[in-house]
């Protein structure tokens, strides 16, 4: 430790004389540090960028690519529409079919008469005091005691919550009834019966167990359920045809959603271009370099808010990494998708631009009315430009893939080189998970982070050394002030 004397002898401010001297050394540390925060912020950008990326190729173009959403079908019901509804369109193909129902599946129901009284009488009067082994419910073959402080309601909540039995159980006015969860002819494991003392059954309501029987096309099918699933399209059958005449559930393209779906993508597209070129084309201060510490003191907190966004500013202007990427992304929606056959389409083709030059390659729809006809005229050329994937069919020894695909391809490839560069994620949206150490300015910022410890102990000896100077002037100067005194004194 350094013994420092201050001005004790000579009267001057020796901390302000250190501190100027000093001046100069810690403009070299300053400059680290600067560039160190410069550094920093530019990782921040890049991971901004990155988690946006791994947002639009992992959860929005996966989403797109699905065949489901670009190749949409809706079905609906004509003629007897009380016989049959549609519950779901799964179908790729556009059909048409004739559906006759013979039969609907039933549920086994049985229904007892417990000699009973009340909203919820109580067991106690059914309860065999001589024979405990009597005092039970058997539900399909499947046993729940009772005490004699046990009430209706308790003992059928006990059942209906088993979910062995499968059962409902329902008591209204001294009538019990027991139906099977389960239509169609189960066997005898479905025939909803039920069994305690004094119970009698009304076999006038017993229903059996029925499965669906109907005929698609002309041909004859049969069910357990009335939810059934044909050619991809999902039918509830309500009721027997009967005279009313068959159903004919049509199944089309549904424009609408496969319209909405392209919509959806241009905004998610156009959203990430905006995201990026607005980074690619911000401007750059170069007079306005991250603050020191005893910058941003000088200063209030909207000075030092107002010079750090200038600052941030530009940090990823003409970045080749992203300006690649934009390039390839605007590349890939001018080229066109080979269908075979000597057929081809393009966004172009169906209606849609790559805007103004000032849109830096922004989708527009300039024809809604040709791209809503261009999906009903020919659903699947319209699904392969944007999904589609595989052998070029105009040259089997090559690829050819669609929008979401060369896109998904594109981006992944950014992201890796971001990796390598800045040590952003290419999978997680996390925008404040920690940079990959290896990257080239994780490396960077190591580097710097050294040379400023190192000039942090070299500043410390400069200051140790000058004030260590100062004591030395300051001893040698109460030395001879003592000796001057000692002198006078002798005259």
């Amino acid at each position: 430790m350094t013994l420092r004397i201050t001005g004790l002898s000579s009267g001057m401010d020796i901390d302000s004389m250190v501190k100027t001297l000093m001046k100069a050394e810690q403009g070299k540390r300053d400059k680290l540090v600067k560039q160190q925060t410069s550094i920093t912020w530019k990782q921040e950008a890049y991971r901004d960028v990155a988690t946006s990326l791994v947002d639009f190729r992992i959860n929005k173009l996966s989403k797109y690519g699905t065949m489901a959403d670009m190749t949409a079908k809706k079905a609906e019901v004509t003629g007897n529409t009380a016989a049959v509804a549609i519950t779901s369109t799964g179908s790729t193909a556009v059909n048409s079919m004739s559906v006759t129902v013979e039969k609907v599946a039933l549920s086994a129901r049985g229904v007892y008469d417990t000699h009973l009284t009340g909203d919820d009488p109580s067991l106690a009067s059914i309860y065999d005091v001589s024979t405990p082994a009597n005092n039970k419910f058997v539900v399909n073959g499947k046993e729940f005691a009772f005490s004699d402080t046990d009430t209706m309601s308790s003992v059928i909540a006990r059942i209906n919550a088993d979910k062995d039995v499968n059962a409902t159980v329902m008591y209204a006015n001294g009538k019990l009834s027991v139906t099977n969860n389960k239509t169609g002819d189960l066997g005898s494991g479905a025939n909803a019966v039920i069994s305690a003392p004094g119970f009698t059954e009304i076999t006038a309501s017993r229903v059996n167990g029925q499965n669906a029987e109907y005929t698609v096309n002309g041909l004859s099918m049969t069910s357990t359920t009335n939810n059934v699933t044909v050619n991809g399209v999902g039918m509830q059958l309500k009721a027997e045809t009967g005279a009313n005449g068959p159903s004919t559930v049509s199944t089309t393209v549904d424009a609408d959603k496969i319209l909405s779906t392209i919509k959806s993508f241009i905004s998610d597209y156009n959203a990430i271009l905006d995201q990026v070129n607005g980074k690619l084309h911000e401007q750059v201060f170069r007079d306005y370099q991250p603050l020191t510490t005893d910058e941003e003191e000088a200063m209030s907190d909207k000075q030092v808010e107002l010079w750090e966004t200038k600052a941030k500013s530009g940090l990823l202007s003409n970045d080749s990494i992203l300006s690649s990427m934009v390039s390839n992304m605007r590349a890939t929606m001018v080229t066109g998708f080979d269908l075979g056959g000597g057929k081809s389409t393009s966004i172009q083709a169906i209606g849609i631009t790559t805007g103004q030059w000032t849109d830096y390659g922004k989708l527009v729809i300039q024809d809604e009315d040709k791209l809503r006809q261009a999906i009903i005229d020919d659903p699947d050329s319209v699904a392969k430009l944007f999904t589609g994937t595989g052998a070029n069919p105009s040259d089997p020894t090559s690829t050819d893939s669609g929008i979401f695909t060369k896109l998904s391809t594109n981006v992944a490839s950014t992201l890796k080189s971001l990796t390598d560069k800045a040590g952003t994620s290419s999978y997680s949206t996390d925008k404040n998970g920690a940079f990959i150490a290896s990257s080239l300015l994780s490396e960077q910022l190591r580097s710097i982070g050294t040379q400023i410890t190192d000039m942090d102990a070299m500043l410390k000896r400069k200051e140790d050394q000058y004030y260590a100077q100062f004591s030395a002037m300051e001893t040698a100067m109460n030395k001879y002030s003592s000796q001057a005194s000692a002198f006078s004194s002798y005259q």
